[in-house]
């Protein structure tokens, strides 16, 4: 017995979900149904808003990863400049190596940037303080996994305060990898608690690469994170801004 409507819908926008954007021919393979079908849902799911039909490819509507246990301040910074960090997410693969280990910070870009790791990686070793980082870790039975303790502050999903801060003391990591609120001479954060929490690992690892979409060159936040000298390599969708950013870094 094939499976009911309702159950190929759902495939449909996890595989969206998964995949970011599929063509008809790539989602009738995938689901196993004829392409006659395919059109029946997909004009009842873009009817209910879920979708989008483009040229020659389908998309979820918010172009982000249909999640119900993600609250609304996450799912509204993921859907923010999606496609600028999921490029981000991908060019900061070249910066792993199997085997590596890593800290990755909280942060929707961080969190793409995980799920790649999975799906790219079979064998690392891996801390983070995102909880939406640490829920897709739970996935990868390979990898070794430490999730730091502390204070969940709940906005961003991420663990912080003193706990967490001494647990990190405890530790030293090859690769920090992070994201900010804004870039201006130095990384900030909005978040005081944050903010605090990634000054204890920078002191707590060996390389570190900051993750900013290419919008936060412009924007603001309050609290003051990472000195330039401090940034080993910023990773941003935009090239010339990239190399234009890393040369200033090489210059401090």
């Amino acid at each position: 017995m094939g499976i009911s409507k309702e159950q190929r819908q759902e495939k449909i926008l996890s595989l969206l979900g998964e995949s970011g954007k599929l063509t008809p021919d790539e989602l009738a393979s995938a689901v196993g149904v004829s392409m006659a079908t395919l059109r029946r849902d997909f004009k009842e799911l873009k009817e209910r808003g879920e979708i989008f039909v483009g040229y020659g490819h389908i998309q979820l509507k918010n172009i982000i990863t249909k999640d119900a246990n993600m609250n609304i301040p996450f799912l509204k910074r993921l859907s923010d400049n999606n496609e600028k960090k999921k490029i981000i997410a991908r060019k900061a693969l070249e910066f792993v190596e199997e085997n590596d280990l890593i800290f990755i910070g909280e942060g929707t870009t961080c969190y793409l940037f995980t799920k790649l790791l999975i799906k790219h990686f079979s064998k690392l070793k891996i801390i983070t303080n995102g909880l939406y980082s640490l829920n897709a870790l739970s996935k990868a039975i390979d990898f070794d996994v430490l999730g730091i303790g502390g204070t969940l502050l709940t906005d961003f999903n991420s663990f912080v305060g003193p706990k967490a801060e001494a647990m990190v003391e405890e530790l030293f990591v090859e690769k920090f990898f992070f994201s900010c609120g804004s870039y201006n001479e130095g990384s900030y954060d909005l978040s005081a608690f944050t903010g605090s929490l990634k000054k204890k690992i920078l002191k707590k690892s060996k390389e570190h690469y900051l993750l900013i979409d290419s919008t936060k060159f412009d924007s603001i936040a309050p609290f003051y994170m990472a000195k330039p000298k401090e940034i080993d390599r910023i990773i941003t969708d935009d090239d010339a801004i990239e190399k234009e950013m890393n040369a200033g870094l090489k210059k401090q």
